[in-house]
This record gives C-alpha cells, structure tokens and sequence, in this order.
C-alpha cells in the first residue's frame, strides 16, 4: 500500500534528492493534545500530596516519550483539498507517495509502532477509563525501540488518539524511539541525520532505493503554465527518483474535489 507525505515544494525536492524522509518528536508538534490520552487520570480526592506526585510522575513520564520519540506521519489520499492548503504552501507544493511495506516502516524489530498498526484513532472525547489490558513484561517509558504487541492499548493511548477534528487526515503513523540519537546517529530504529528546520530537530531516515512510487505537483505550482516546464518537473523527479510515476493535480468539473492528471504519459 502507498502511504503519502504533504510537503512545501522545497521540502518535496530535498526528500526526492536525498532519498530520506524526517522523523519528528512530539514535543514540536503543532498540536498540544499529544499523548494526552496517555495515562488515565488517578483522582485521590482525599490524598492532595498523593494526586500531587501522581501528576508529577506522569508529567515526567509523557516529557520523556516527547524526547525520545520520533514519528512519521502519512496519509491514504492524496487529494485532500485541505490538506493541500495546510501542508503545501496553499498548493504549490507537492504530495510523496512511499511504499509502506518497506522494512523501515513495517519491521517490528526497530519499530516501536510499524506502519501497520498505527493508523490514528479520532474521538470526541479523550479516553480517561483505565486500561483493559495487563501486560506481563514492562514498556520502558521513552527507551523501547521494538514493537511489544500486549502493549498495543498503551501505545495507542500514547500516539494514536486525537481529537475528532483532525480526521479529515487519516493519519497513519510509523513511531520510532531516539533515545540517544544526540549522542550517536546510528540507533536500533535506523541510521539517521539531523537537519535543523527552525531550531527544532528533524530526524531524517534513508530510505530503500525505490520506496518512492507516486509524485503529486500542487495546482498552483508552475508545472502547469507550459509543456516546457510540465516536462521540466517530470524529469527532475524521474532523474532523482526512476520509474516514480507523476502527477499534477486539477479540479473536478462535478465536484468539490481534486483529481489527478498524470504527467509522465503522452
């Protein structure tokens, strides 16, 4: 299955020329609901100094997840009018479609979450019961690297829910620890670098020769103002990326919807 990226036009190239994408954490998401739904509240109302330290204990604990965890988030479609405007520059960017079934999204082994179990769960409402499940072995709070699945309920808790309203996303996730990525690039998740985008860090990881199947241009990119630079925008991709096959994107003539129009046919 093809799994797609939104991405400024810029940052679209760069993947494309350097065969990697980036892994964030998520303590720089534009979103302050992260892992809020990670651990059920513990109301003592008749211990203050207990439901104190209980809160501190799951400060310190969500703080450590942020910090050391990395997670790629993709999506199933690549024509979604909104997601054009939020993450493409208002649709002159473009949209990367990758296969997820390489090992560097789906091997349980260096995943903490693979790509197939990581497709986010929206709710109206934040989850607050306890969990169902009682796992046996212990998840290490910010250091487990590969997949445990008896702890699929609290992983999920920890970085699949989100508010009802960003479901128009259909986000799917692939979640990987970084614990000492600051001192050594080469960890149990990957071999990464760093690339610094506005102070904040972006973990980029390499990807396998050919992972890269589908490129989308944005409406209001220049591909579309003559065959020279239609065929320009072809060949920049097939050249960094060969036997990709590339789109543009065009507006439905029936409906609120984009389409899309391949650019790499006669």
């Amino acid at each position: 299955m093809i799994l797609y990226k939104y991405l400024s036009y810029e940052s679209g190239l760069k993947i494309l020329q350097n065969n990697s994408i980036g892994f964030s954490q998520p303590n720089h998401f534009n979103d302050p609901f992260e892992l809020e739904a990670a651990y059920p509240s513990e109301k003592k109302a008749n211990d203050p100094i207990h439901s104190i330290f209980y809160g501190l204990q799951i400060w310190g604990k969500k703080m450590t997840w942020k910090r050391n965890t990395g997670i790629l988030s993709l999506t199933r479609q690549p024509l979604n009018p909104l997601m054009w405007a939020h993450y493409c520059g208002n649709h002159t960017g473009m949209v990367i479609g990758i296969d997820s079934a390489i090992n560097e999204f789906a091997s349980e082994e260096i995943n903490t979450i693979p790509v197939q179990y990581g497709s986010v769960i929206y709710t109206d409402k934040k989850p607050t019961n306890l969990l169902l499940s009682k796992p046996k072995s212990t998840l290490e709070v910010g250091g487990t690297f590969h997949f445990q699945p008896e702890h699929l309920e609290r992983l999920q808790r920890l970085f699949l829910f989100k508010p009802m309203c960003w479901s128009y996303e259909e986000e799917v996730r692939v979640v990987k620890c970084l614990k000492g990525i600051e001192k050594n690039k080469n960890i149990l998740s990957g071999s990464f670098s760093e690339l610094d985008v506005c102070g904040r860090p972006l973990y980029l990881l390499k990807l396998p020769h050919g992972a890269i199947k589908e490129v989308y241009a944005g409406l209001r990119t220049n591909v579309f103002e003559s065959e020279e630079h239609c065929d320009n925008f072809v060949s920049m991709v097939t050249g960094y990326q060969p036997g990709t096959r590339v789109f543009g994107c065009s507006i439905s003539d029936s409906s609120w919807s984009l389409k899309r129009v391949a650019l790499d046919e006669d």
